[in-house]
């Protein structure tokens, strides 16, 4: 079960980590959507520099850009956690600006048999891409 608290006012000790974490969502959301990983690289892979194959987060900027764009299908291509890392940072960049404009505190209470579920899936997900795209490689 999923519950959502409003009624606790935001302490002023929390606003600014909360404004610098917005500050940084936003310039990554605008970097994705200016920044063509495809013709500038200036994150290079060491991982697949060294050993030659990809990483687990090899594909990540390529996925936000196609996001950014609205290309799903080659962002799920480019990597299959890419669009729901996105879509989740867009959640915790709303619920942190609804909170510094607010005032108010958002708490999301979830069940904890839940949250672990649903780690273990992402978690899961992840390394099995990362397998099979490793197992294509070889």
């Amino acid at each position: 079960m999923i519950r959502l608290h409003l009624n606790r006012p935001i302490l002023l000790e929390n606003i600014l980590p909360k404004a610098i974490f917005l500050s940084i969502l936003i310039l990554g959301f605008l970097l994705s959507v200016f920044w063509n990983p495809e013709k500038v690289n200036l994150l290079p892979c060491y991982f697949h520099k060294i050993t030659g194959f990809s990483c687990p987060t090899c594909g990540l900027t390529r996925s936000f850009h196609a996001v950014s764009h609205l290309n799903f299908q080659e962002a799920f291509q480019l990597h299959l956690m890419g669009p729901v890392i996105y879509f989740a940072l867009v959640f915790l960049f709303l619920k942190f600006l609804f909170e510094i404009v607010s005032g108010k505190e958002i708490q999301i209470k979830v069940n904890h048999l839940l949250s672990k579920i649903t780690l273990f899936v992402f978690l899961s997900l992840w390394l099995g891409f990362w397998l099979i795209r490793l197992l294509n490689e070889l």
